[in-house]
């Protein structure tokens, strides 16, 4: 794309599952892009029809990947298909608020930040598998934030300088790993805001096992980079206490909860989902932390059964 006529916006959607509110979330983002902006489906999902979409959306492009791709992998390859100024990065179980890029953009100016994040709130109704997804993956980030300035942007919700970005692209060569994406630009003396009031809904959507399979891949991955350069006996210490990980997760989400004056009742029926994907994050990241020499010949097989 000619960066003279390219937009000054790109929102880079990840689409990994099939969505049934695909139709009314683009509307949305769509709106938001403006006309000087573009919406780019990552679609890992084989379900959208570029064509289609197309003679609807003036500024939505569809790019296609293999099935079962990550979100951080299709941030990722978003981030290559465009030259914009500012990128935006969320999914299609997200739906953005009114003048959600506006209060972004506004933050980025207000702090100069590299990279501005926002709320994530729980959408109405959510079944108990969305609910425990929802608590697992974004309960630090319901609002009201109790203090945004040590909550670093959602990758489901975040704005950055392209330029930025392209600084240390080393970071997500591999993927789009927020964390370490993060990492990268504070190394380089970048800092990072939350604008309160740039708030997208969780709308749910995937599966029970779909979200297990995921929990796994992204939990093996998050393990295995942190534990590179690690001994094999702190390894192994690691590993002995992956048992620990279910609750801890479980005491951040209550203590999530609590910090935000919300009461924990009606999250009761998500607790049996919450349970198996918390177990699932924990094995995850038990078989990322395994030593990579011994790895592939003893945990092949359950790495094929569960992702």
């Amino acid at each position: 794309m000619n960066r003279s006529t390219g937009p000054s916006l790109a929102i880079i959607v990840a689409l990994t599952d099939p969505s049934p509110d695909l139709d009314a979330t683009l509307d949305r983002f769509a709106g938001e892009a403006g006309s000087c902006g573009e919406v780019l489906i990552l679609d890992a999902s084989g379900t959208v029809e570029a064509a289609d979409l197309a003679g609807r959306f003036a500024n939505v492009r569809v790019i296609a990947r293999p099935r079962g791709r990550l979100a951080p992998s299709l941030w990722r390859d978003g981030l290559l298909a465009t030259d914009a100024d500012l990128v935006a990065i969320t999914t299609a179980q997200m739906t953005p608020g009114p003048g959600w890029i506006a209060a972004l953009t506004d933050r980025l100016r207000e702090t100069g930040a590299s990279g501005v994040g926002g709320p994530i709130e729980p959408g109405s109704p959510l079944g108990p598998t969305d609910r425990a997804v929802a608590l697992l993956r974004y309960a630090n980030y319901f609002g009201p934030l109790p203090d945004s300035s040590r909550i670093d942007p959602p990758g489901d919700n975040a704005l950055y300088l392209r330029a930025r970005l392209m600084a240390v692209e080393s970071t997500w060569r591999d993927g789009f790993w927020e964390v370490e994406v993060h990492q990268g630009l504070r190394r380089l003396g970048d800092s990072l805001a939350m604008a309160d009031r740039a708030v997208v809904t969780f709308l749910g959507g995937g599966g029970l096992i779909s979200m297990a399979r995921q929990r796994f891949r992204h939990a093996r991955r998050y393990a295995t980079g942190r534990s590179a350069g690690l001994s094999v006996p702190a390894r192994i210490s690691r590993i002995l206490g992956s048992p620990l990980v279910p609750p801890l997760l479980g005491w951040r989400i209550v203590r999530a909860l609590r910090g935000r004056g919300m009461a924990l009742a009606p999250w009761i029926s998500s607790v049996p989902s919450l349970a198996i994907l918390a177990t699932i994050w924990a094995i995850g990241e038990a078989v990322g932390t395994w030593p990579p020499s011994r790895r592939q010949e003893i945990l092949t097989p359950l790495i094929s059964e569960v992702a």
